[in-house]
């Protein structure tokens, strides 16, 4: 879907695209019949032919509401230009895009996209039965929340695809965005995903140079590639993607049913960017981001600007990939009769394979404007470079009777020494583990004030567990506690 975070209440309509290819040559098949029907629940909304000569169907949906008929599917109207062989299909090309126009994507929720192909090769051929695809499209919520930093108000607003989101909060101090989600748990081998956007105002001072953020769910770590910072796309905005796969999602399963999330900004920033500069002035920042994880992926995006540093819209690109082991990953696209990878907006995000860590070299060539291909592609290249440090994905091991202790110690029941003291056993008796933390060797016995404070909402179930440790590696570093 174009624009990909739609939802009625900021858009008037939707280009839905529908793809047919080959997986193992990623090419297109061409002169595809397609019927296309799309559900809301169980009610029917639309239904309609159509045919498509690159085998890259695309739809305009223009949602309309107020439909008064008990049978939704009978308020749809369907606009276009007539196929000439297939019977009551709509033509798709890029001169004319067929359109929907009734009560579709109108309503948060899912809506489930059944297509059958009829045909293809050649518009008259059948295929011996008819092949059936379905995917699932979630229209999300959209939800507005208060933050507040320096005495001053900010709206942001949240698009959250698996329920309303609680708990939405933003901590000045440790710049760190926390929500809590619903989940059911005895249903996440049938969950993809779970995701939400952030749209925070690009006027929010505390993020103004953020990049790149670390998170934490149910207080396990979070894999790079689940949080995504696209500083580009809305002149008003910042959108923080957040999205966790379902592998990696059976790792945070607690018995509360809830999914508790705090992302930070990351103090020193991993990711990376070039600008790469075009012959006919067009200029693209290439960013990626340089932490190797469990994951084995990472995220690359492009964004690229014509010569008055607005984005280019309808440019064609594509990218080739050497990893360390010289072996060669080339994607342009996968329309045989339009190379490159088509983006309308002129931004771009890829999840890459990096099997290893080490040094990288990417290309990116420029292969065209929108129908128009260039009379000689144009090339930049660059090399890159993927931490050898794995991240581990791992739980702090923290009894819930510590809290006890930091509680007292908070309230003034228990002095500095007793709470330093029981940190000193507990961490060398492995009772409780904290992330290696090289110590400045000052060797005050001072304890800033703000650390009560942490172990005071930490006791109270405020802050969570990685807040809390973040203030023990503090009085590590600073010599405070010899572990």
């Amino acid at each position: 879907m174009f624009p990909a975070d739609f939802t009625p209440q900021k858009y008037s309509d939707v280009n839905l695209k529908l793809r047919f290819f080959d997986t193992q040559s990623n090419v297109n098949v061409e002169n595809v019949s397609y019927r296309v029907q799309i559900f809301y629940g169980e009610s029917l909304v639309a239904n309609q032919m159509f045919f498509d000569r690159d085998g890259e169907l695309v739809v305009k949906i223009q949602p309309k509401s107020n439909c008064t008929q008990e049978d939704l599917w009978k308020c749809t109207k369907y606009y276009g230009d007539v196929d000439a062989v297939v019977p009551n299909a709509l033509t798709s090309t890029p001169s004319s895009i067929p359109v929907i126009s009734g009560p579709v994507f109108t309503q948060s929720g899912q809506y489930t996209v059944k297509t059958d192909i009829i045909g293809a090769k050649n518009p008259k051929t059948q295929t011996s039965q008819d092949i059936r695809f379905e995917t699932i499209i979630i229209i999300p919520n959209e939800q507005e929340f208060k933050i507040s930093s320096s005495g001053i108000d900010y709206q942001v607003f949240a698009k959250n695809f698996q329920g309303p989101l609680t708990n939405f909060q933003f901590d000045d101090s440790s710049k760190s965005i926390s929500f809590e989600m619903p989940f059911d748990w005895e249903h996440v081998a049938h969950v993809d995903f779970v995701k939400n956007y952030f749209e925070i105002p690009k006027n929010f001072l505390p993020l103004e140079n953020v990049v790149s953020f670390d998170g934490k769910a149910n207080g396990i770590q979070l894999f790079p590639i689940d949080l995504h910072y696209d500083k580009y796309s809305d002149k008003d905005s910042n959108i923080l993607h957040f999205m966790i796969h379902n592998d990696e999602l059976k790792k945070f399963k607690n018995s509360d049913s809830t999914l508790k999330v705090v992302i930070t900004p990351e103090s020193n920033s991993s990711i990376i960017s070039k600008d790469l500069f075009f012959d006919n002035g067009i200029k693209a920042i290439a960013s990626y981001d340089s932490r190797y994880s469990e994951s084995k992926n990472i995220l690359f995006t492009i964004a690229f600007f014509d010569s008055k540093g607005e984005l280019s819209n309808s440019i064609r690109y594509g990218y080739g990939i050497k990893d360390p082991t010289g072996k060669d990953i080339v994607n342009t696209g996968g329309n045989l009769s339009l190379l490159g990878i088509e983006l309308p907006n002129g931004i771009d995000s890829q999840v890459l394979n990096t099997p290893m860590p080490g040094k990288y070299s990417m290309q990116i060539v420029l292969l065209g404007m929108g129908q128009n291909t260039y009379d000689r592609p144009m090339f930049q290249k660059f090399d890159f470079e993927l931490g050898s440090d794995v991240k581990k994905i791992e739980s702090l091991e923290i009894p819930t009777w510590i809290k006890n202790n930091a509680g007292w110690w908070a309230d003034g029941k228990i002095d500095d020494s007793s709470f330093v003291q029981g940190i000193q056993f507990l961490i060398k008796e492995k009772i409780m583990n904290i992330p290696s933390t090289q110590s400045s060797g000052n060797g005050s016995d001072e304890i800033p004030s703000w650390i009560k404070n942490n172990a005071k909402w930490w006791a109270d179930g405020k802050i969570d567990d990685s807040s809390f440790v973040q203030g023990i590696q503090f009085l590590v570093k600073a010599g405070i506690i010899n572990p």
